[in-house]
């Protein structure tokens, strides 16, 4: 019995020991440890999550393009794809080589550029971003950036850009880094499969709109293989696309050799081709702009004929939508659809025969009048213009309006008083505006006393029209869209009204609908054109095609496509059995 107290009391000890005191030191130890790893895990995890997030963004985003709102943070496809790489090298306890690594963030930062390029080019153009017909617009961007900002603004935009592309780099280099470090752990790879799974599950069910079903794949982004395979695809087939578009020319070619084009029925009348910047079927079809421009519209029908000029007015398909304003120019003078900068390439190297060359062979002096263009422009010699007037052939002297070099008014002033009030033959003219050209923040205003415009200086003690307009963001930018078409047809109204004296016929017509924002999720390449002549024989012609009398093309008819428009105007005004030589 004696021997059993100490042996009951040392079980007691033990006991008590076990389970401590409620409150004690020791009853803390277990949930402290527990709290410890519970923090401890966290910290793993939201750098882990703040680098999945990140990398999703790269992949997903297409700013300046539109998508959902945050719609870039649900998962990637490519991104989930990926941790699933760095799992296995995680199991096997492998590491990633660094050159590798590397490998993957210039991938990542390619489909950031490719993104941004197909939100840009879609915003604008209605089509995506093709790496090798598009990469040269990058800097036409830049030219564009530098002549419609302030300097400052300009070269803290270009700083910002290169500074961007680096961090993005390193971040994406210390995410994959982060996501690697953490995928080797199989319970987090567990924890990320379940939560891949739950979020496809989730999302899927969520109603998404139409517009927006190419960006998912059921709960996730979709992936940018397809995007990629397409690139790469393209490439592959360029020489095929070259071949295509050569025979396409050839073909174009053969039509109008074939055609009759002596252009006698002009009785040699000066023939003004006038191409209006950004000047397209949405100031007729949006309410907005329609009502903004009734006046202006109204007021130049009824001041040309109150001067005896007759008008019709038609309707056809340009080849480009928002802007490359050379691709419609291009189209217009060789009969040959060019949709792209491949075609465009193509086509100003074969120099077949143009619209400047039939004129030039019916005894016309040809013009081309391109104040936009600032920088010697080799490929603007395929067009074949007996003489070309570019930006410092004016000897302006007044101040640039956003992106236009100078005032269309100007333009058509110093163009009369250097080849219309001096002809030594008949004239054709092919004009290209750009007072209405994107981001119309800086406008001029109407010159009453034509004048007082001589070398343009009178600009620099005139008002100034200016909007709160900064490219990419187009949302506010129909006031001042339709304010430029509308001075348009004021200057329009009182050169036709004023100095075309004659029986000339002077064709106006848009080279392009305005970007995206201000015309509408409505894809129509329509682009308005305006006949107009003392000689009202030369609208038969157009109106036979379908054109109607006035100011106002109808809306309801299908558009031939620009490219008809010059086997057709050969046609219509040449005498038949007088093809080109």
């Amino acid at each position: 019995m004696t021997s059993d107290a100490p042996t009951s009391k040392i079980k007691d000890d033990s006991a008590s020991r076990a389970a401590p005191e409620p409150g004690s030191t020791e009853d803390r130890t277990v949930p402290r440890s527990r709290r410890a790893a519970l923090v401890e895990a966290a910290k793993q995890a939201l750098p882990f999550i703040a680098s999945w997030v990140f990398l999703d963004v790269m992949v997903n985003l297409r700013y300046p393009g539109q998508e959902p709102r945050l719609w870039y943070i649900v998962p990637s496809t490519d991104i989930i794809f990926l941790f699933g790489y760095l799992a296995v090298f995680g199991w096997n306890k492998w590491r990633v080589p660094t050159y590798l690594r590397a490998f993957v963030v210039v991938l990542v930062l390619f489909i950031r550029f490719l993104r941004f390029g197909d939100g840009a080019m879609k915003k604008t153009y209605f089509q995506p971003f093709n790496f090798y017909t598009d990469l040269h617009l990058v800097p036409e961007l830049v030219r564009f950036s530098y002549a419609t900002l302030p300097w400052w603004e300009f070269w803290l935009a270009a700083v910002g850009v290169v500074v961007g592309f680096v961090v993005m780099a390193i971040v994406t280099y210390h995410a994959l880094t982060c996501a690697e470090r953490y995928l080797t752990n199989l319970t987090n790879v567990r924890n990320v499969a379940v939560f891949s799974v739950v979020s496809y599950v989730v999302l899927s069910m969520f109603p998404r709109d139409p517009y927006y079903s190419e960006l998912y794949f059921g709960g996730f982004a979709r992936s940018v293989f397809p995007r990629l395979q397409h690139e790469g695809k393209f490439l592959l087939n360029v020489y095929g696309l070259t071949a295509e578009k050569t025979k396409a020319i050839a073909v174009a070619q053969e039509r109008l050799a074939q055609a009759p084009s002596n252009l006698a029925k002009l009785h040699h009348a000066n023939v003004y081709l006038i191409l209006v910047e950004s000047y397209g079927r949405a100031v007729f079809d949006q309410p907005l702009l329609e009502e903004s421009s009734r006046a202006a519209v109204d007021a130049f029908e009824s001041e040309i004929g109150q001067h005896g000029f007759s008008m019709v007015s038609g309707m056809i398909d340009s080849p480009t939508y928002g802007g490359q304003s050379w691709l419609a120019q291009s189209t217009l003078a060789t009969g040959v659809r060019v949709a792209d900068q491949l075609q465009y390439e193509i086509i100003s190297s074969q120099r077949p025969k143009t619209i400047a060359v039939f004129f030039h062979n019916a005894g016309y002096r040809t013009v081309l009048v391109h104040p936009g263009t600032q920088r010697p422009w080799p490929k603007g010699d395929f067009y074949q213009f007996d003489h070309k007037y570019y930006s410092w052939n004016f000897e302006y002297a007044g101040p640039k309006f956003s992106w236009a070099t100078m005032p269309d008014q100007f333009v058509l002033d110093f163009i009369r008083r250097a080849e219309l009030d001096k002809p030594t033959k008949p004239l054709f003219v092919e004009y290209a505006l750009v007072t209405s050209h994107a981001p119309w923040s800086r406008q001029p205003v109407l010159v009453d006393d034509w004048s007082k415009i001589k070398n343009g200086a009178i600009y620099n003690d005139l008002e100034v029209v200016q909007y709160p307009i900064t490219w990419p963001d187009f949302a506010n930018a129909s006031e001042a869209y339709i304010r430029s078409i509308i001075y348009e047809f004021d200057v329009l109204k009182r050169y036709i009204s004023d100095y075309v004296r004659d029986d000339s016929l002077v064709i106006l017509i848009g080279d392009h609908q305005p970007v995206k924002e201000i015309s509408g999720d409505f894809e129509s390449y329509g682009v308005p054109v305006h006949v107009i002549s003392r000689d009202a024989s030369f609208m038969e012609p157009f109106v036979a095609r379908g054109y109607v009398r006035g100011a106002r093309p109808q809306l309801d008819q299908p558009c031939a496509p620009m490219d008809e428009f010059l086997i057709d105007f050969l046609t219509d005004f040449s005498t038949s059995g007088a093809a080109a030589e």
